[in-house]
């Protein structure tokens, strides 16, 4: 099955003049940006090195374990592909910033690629490896601003206000929110320079975020994409329709953009979700309704005060200390108030619920029986 590696080795001779640019070129871009630069490419815009360069320059080995995402392999094989070919060897890499705060709950990083034509694809990290940064995602379902967000209007405003460029953004997972949002709350004359917006499986918004002005305005320019068993592209509300793709994997493992298929140099699409996307979409949908800002706030501390205990920073770091992990996790369940236990039961039962037949039941009611377990014997121990 063809993969953007393969559609690199398909493309690469080719010019962005004999081959108009396209979406899978912007998902290429968005998955750019997950590569680690520091010490590369510099913050500050305007002195922009050719792809070619900063591809020589990567040096995999030197990369700490921590900046090494779940698709770190990949991306070092995407960067190698890309850096011999005419259609992207040459784009120009500027702006490279990354920023992570876990007191204040954020995970950013942004780079903008300039194309041949002049053009600006500003391309938005999304969720790595971080604990942190998937704390993020989950706070989109009570803020309606994350620090995140706020750093991706102000990453445009910096770089581009009172320029004559025209604009593309992109990212995928939550640098797919981010490119939405940060559209929306642009200055218009920015905006006005906008000609595409490109989210590859991003969470959506609170519902008052998705049916705002400032989402209608832009939302023809949005082209969202999804594959058929989408999680995270499912979170909260998107207000627009999604294109779906094959992919090659199960499960959450299709939100990895290397598992997307294509069909010759387009992405393959499918007409609907799969039987098991269906069943995340209803679920979610489902579950989230039913619980308002204070109780989805609450949900969201008590899950990552259990997965901050074992201090890890990493869910790779997370999962090579399985024990010590598993014994600080329980622990920090038990530890838990009796408020954030009751919102976690009832938001576990209410998954469980909804979601009876999907992936979701056997750690829905397993987290439950053990929170009530351990409530029980509070109370007979009180």
């Amino acid at each position: 099955m063809a993969n953007l590696i393969d559609y690199i080795d398909w493309r690469g001779d080719l010019s962005f003049e004999a081959s108009p640019f396209c979406v899978t070129d912007a998902l290429i871009l968005a998955q750019l940006s997950y590569v680690p630069f520091e010490g590369i490419l510099e913050p500050c815009s305007g002195r922009p090195m050719p792809l070619t360069v900063a591809a020589m320059r990567f040096d995999p080995e030197s990369v700490p374990e921590k900046l090494r995402i779940v698709t770190f392999k990949e991306d070092c094989q995407l960067i190698e592909k890309l850096k011999g070919t005419v259609r992207f060897g040459n784009i120009m890499l500027d702006g490279y910033v990354t920023e992570t705060d876990e007191e204040r709950g954020k995970q950013f990083a942004a780079l903008t690629c300039i194309l041949p034509d002049d053009r600006r694809f500003i391309s938005f990290r999304g969720t790595d490896d971080t604990i942190v940064g998937w704390k993020e995602d989950f706070n989109f379902s009570y803020l309606n601003e994350t620090p995140s967000q706020k750093s991706a209007v102000k990453y445009i405003a910096e770089n581009f206000a009172g320029s004559e460029y025209r604009l593309m953004l992109g990212g995928h997972s939550k640098g797919g929110n981010l490119s939405v949002y940060a559209a929306m709350y642009c200055a218009d004359e920015i905006r006005d320079r906008i000609d595409r917006i490109f989210d590859f499986d991003g969470p959506g918004f609170r519902d008052e975020i998705a049916n705002s002005e400032q989402y209608r305005r832009i939302i023809g320019r949005i082209e969202s994409v999804i594959p058929e068993s989408s999680l995270v592209g499912q979170l909260l509300t998107a207000n627009v329709k999604h294109s779906i793709v094959r992919s090659s994997a199960s499960g959450i493992n299709q939100h990895i953009t290397y598992t997307w298929q294509l069909k010759g140099t387009r992405l393959e699409l499918a007409q609907e979700l799969s039987t098991t996307g269906s069943i995340i979409n209803k679920t979610m949908s489902s579950w989230l309704s039913e619980m308002d800002d204070e109780s989805r706030r609450m949900l969201v501390k008590a899950v990552f005060d259990v997965l901050e205990a074992p201090e890890a920073e990493t869910f790779t770091e997370l999962g090579k200390g399985r024990f010590h992990a598993y014994s600080a996790v329980l622990g920090a369940l038990r530890r838990l108030a009796p408020e954030q236990q009751k919102v976690l039961i009832a938001a576990f039962k209410r998954l469980a619920r909804s979601g009876r037949d999907a992936l979701f039941s056997e750690l829905s009611e397993s987290t439950t029986q053990l929170l009530e377990e351990h409530r029980s014997r509070e109370q007979t121990e009180g």
